[in-house]
């Protein structure tokens, strides 16, 4: 069977590496011989960060440009400006379809489609797609049901209808107001002519409910959580010390992991942070912070350690390593690829109730929430968390052992590869 994956990104951003984990998941082997694999990727533009199990990444910019990959690694809000003639939907689809008549696929799996608007890309593939297969669209966010948002927030009005009264047009992914509520309607438009041949997957019970309340009401909705944990290829459970020294830290407190790709995105938490530390009661603190952006702490008694923004899982495995508790400060968010990376390295998170999150952070399990998502709550769980530490309370075995039963490649694989087979069989 051929799958064909088709994502916005390559491999920056977590909803790109957790298309690549899929894809890995869905080629993973066991020891019972259970083996599977896609054929290619399509992506607007290949970055080379995923080799594709040794094969082509397809690329519907242009395929042979060193330059554009290098330019398309830099920071998403800077591309529009890079290429300075955007495609138009007709001219993406017409190559998306050129190119999956020469591949021939028997399922196409659909990812994140939004980072790649500005060049064409929106809905309107999901009907050129199934023009050819079955079509399974994971969701690793509200886009494909919203007129522009990838989350909501307080707003509902992506259930009865988006329009120019959206209060974030100019939030990535932006769209100009007038233009938000044709762009819902066309979403309801393609959906209702396809509510028995397009199926949803989302990694979350929460994603999957929001997809119901919106304009997937009365299609098929599976929940495949994330895989993260891989034997072969494993984020590792290092001895903290150790970590610590290799990372080159000597804290005199506890040590705090802030995580994201862009640390100062709001929707990470960006504006939690600043109001964070003064409801911490715990002092010295030692703050790690991994990804893209700074973060400023007026505080002497609280020492941040940046560590940039890393893609290698060695590395990641030391600042998981090296942290008491991963802090996710997050005000929205659906399954996030930070806190499964801190299970796999034993690593318990605290965590704001919000979104998909307290499915992965269970207390006496795997971390702690806060009560609210408001700093103070936020402040409140983590001084929990570390007064539950300092007696002794380690969740490290536990949260290990929830990234292996629950959220193996494996098991995502497995699920996958049995909703293939259906589809196909139906088809």
């Amino acid at each position: 069977m051929n799958v064909v994956i088709v994502s916005d990104q390559e491999s920056a951003g977590g909803a790109a590496q957790a298309t690549c984990r899929i894809t890995e998941s869905i080629a993973y082997k066991n020891g019972n011989g259970w083996f599977f694999h896609p054929t290619e990727r399509i992506v607007l533009l290949a970055d080379g960060g995923f080799a594709s199990l040794g094969r082509p990444v397809h690329s519907l910019w242009q395929d042979e440009s060193e330059i554009a990959r290098q330019l398309y690694r830099l920071p998403r809000k800077l591309l529009p400006s890079m290429f300075p003639h955007p495609q138009t939907a007709e001219f993406a689809a017409a190559r998306l379809r050129k190119k999956l008549a020469a591949l021939q696929p028997g399922i196409i799996n659909i990812h994140n489609l939004h980072a790649a608007a500005p060049w064409g890309w929106g809905p309107q593939l999901v009907e050129v797609c199934l023009e050819f297969a079955p079509v399974v669209w994971a969701l690793h966010d509200m886009w494909s049901f919203t007129g522009r948002c990838a989350y909501s927030y307080d707003c509902e009005k992506f259930i009865t209808g988006c329009d120019a009264s959206c209060p974030t047009p100019h939030e990535d992914p932006k769209l100009a107001p007038e233009k938000i509520r044709a762009a819902w309607e066309e979403r309801r438009t393609i959906y209702a002519r396809h509510r028995d041949d397009l199926v949803i997957v989302t990694p979350s019970r929460w994603l999957s409910a929001q997809a119901r309340r919106g304009l997937f009401a009365g299609h098929r909705i599976d929940v495949i959580p994330y895989g993260i944990y891989d034997p072969l290829n494993p984020f590792l459970r290092l001895p903290r010390e150790d970590a610590r020294q290799q990372l080159g830290i000597n804290p005199s407190g506890p040590v705090l992991l802030l995580a994201a790709f862009d640390l100062t995105e709001r929707r990470k938490g960006a504006d939690i942070l600043p109001k964070l530390w003064q409801h911490i009661e715990q002092r010295p603190l030692t703050i790690l912070t991994m990804g893209r952006g700074d973060i400023k702490i007026d505080d002497s008694l609280i020492e941040v350690h940046p560590l940039g923004y890393i893609d290698d899982n060695a590395k990641k495995s030391l600042a998981y390593s090296a942290a008491d508790v991963l802090v996710h400060p997050a005000p929205v968010d659906n399954f996030p690829n930070t806190i499964l990376e801190a299970l796999a390295c034993g690593t318990p998170t605290v965590a704001m109730p919000v979104g998909g999150v307290p499915e992965i952070v269970r207390p006496g399990v795997s971390g702690w929430l806060a009560d609210a998502a408001t700093p103070e709550a936020l402040g409140r769980a983590v001084d929990r968390a570390l007064h539950d530490l300092s007696l002794g309370k380690d969740l490290r075995e536990s949260c290990r052992t929830l990234a292996e039963k629950e959220y193996s490649l494996e098991l995502q694989g497995r699920r996958y590869f049995e909703l293939f087979k259906d589809l196909q069989k139906r088809r």
